[in-house]
């Protein structure tokens, strides 16, 4: 009678090893996601409602005393509405002017075939490389001549230029990755340029429109080198009433409440992308509308 002999199967180093990555990896993103997200969110929204009288320094882990006196203070006194306005106002021109802009520039990149074209694609990433003090200077003068200091529109085409390197560089994939059949088979149909531009390439465009409104929208709310050397003192937007307390009058309280003021647009917007994309633009982008 033969006895039953029990034996185990020893894991081979590779599947330990994508068993270890599946634990690791989940783990270093949850890490990172508190180091850089939620710990200094944290931090700011304690900030924002410390009271001031009692103040919070080191080595205290929480605020002495919390109020609520210092958003009072910058919506009473601050006036941070005309600031909101004008971030707002100025973001979304600064996007509908890149889209504009780019829109013919991005179908000449992404379909046609240009001598030099990836020379150009290069050339069109320099405003982001750029160090943001110098061009800001250098576009200032040229604003400042043109007539156009202190006003709305000197602001929104100095933003655009930070602005459309986004715009273009996205739009250019997303022509770039239009199916040609697809258009073959709209010019078999008997479609024409005009057609073919709305009906094929707009749908399937779709998701790199909203991809670069949201950088262009968030890049223009952010911007302040540009807005303080051409906007000032005629043009206040949120970044420069954020950087006035933390220069001469630096208030921690105060910068953490504009901080947070600053991010409500930007968090609704990607809110609202994030289902749209979902959704509609998807489905465009895949050719079911």
């Amino acid at each position: 009678m033969q006895g039953n002999t029990n034996t185990k199967t020893v894991p081979s180093p590779a599947r330990l090893t994508r068993k270890l990555l599946r634990i690791l990896l989940p783990a270093a993103f949850i890490l990172i996601f508190f180091a850089w997200i939620l710990i200094p969110m944290a931090y700011t929204v304690l900030w924002s409602v410390t009271d001031p009288k009692a103040g919070w320094a080191y080595p205290n882990a929480l605020p002495l005393g919390y109020s609520l006196d210092t958003w009072e203070y910058v919506f009473k006194f601050v006036k941070i509405w005309d600031p909101i306005k004008n971030s707002l106002l100025i973001a979304l021109a600064t996007t509908a002017v890149a889209f504009l802009f780019s829109l013919p520039a991005a179908y000449a990149l992404g379909r046609l075939d240009l001598k030099g074209k990836s020379l150009i694609k290069n050339l069109i990433l320099l405003p982001m490389i750029l160090p943001g003090m110098a061009m800001a200077i250098y576009v200032g003068r040229v604003i400042n001549r043109m007539g156009l200091s202190g006003t709305y529109a000197g602001v929104i085409l100095a933003h655009c230029l930070g602005g459309i390197p986004y715009m273009l560089r996205v739009l250019i994939v997303g022509f770039e990755v239009v199916p040609q059949d697809i258009l073959d088979a709209a010019a078999n149909l008997g479609g024409g340029p005009g057609v073919r531009f709305r009906e094929v390439y707009l749908p399937m465009i779709a998701p790199s429109v909203v991809s670069g409104g949201i950088f262009t929208f968030i890049n223009s709310m952010e911007e302040f080198t540009m807005t303080f050397i051409i906007g000032l003192p005629t043009i206040k937007t949120i970044p420069t009433v954020l950087f006035s307390f933390l220069g001469e009058s630096y208030s921690a309280t105060r910068g953490a409440v504009v901080t947070l003021i600053l991010l409500v647009p930007n968090l609704i917007l990607l809110m609202i992308v994030e289902k749209c994309i979902k959704t509609e633009y998807m489905g465009a982008a895949l050719g079911k509308m």
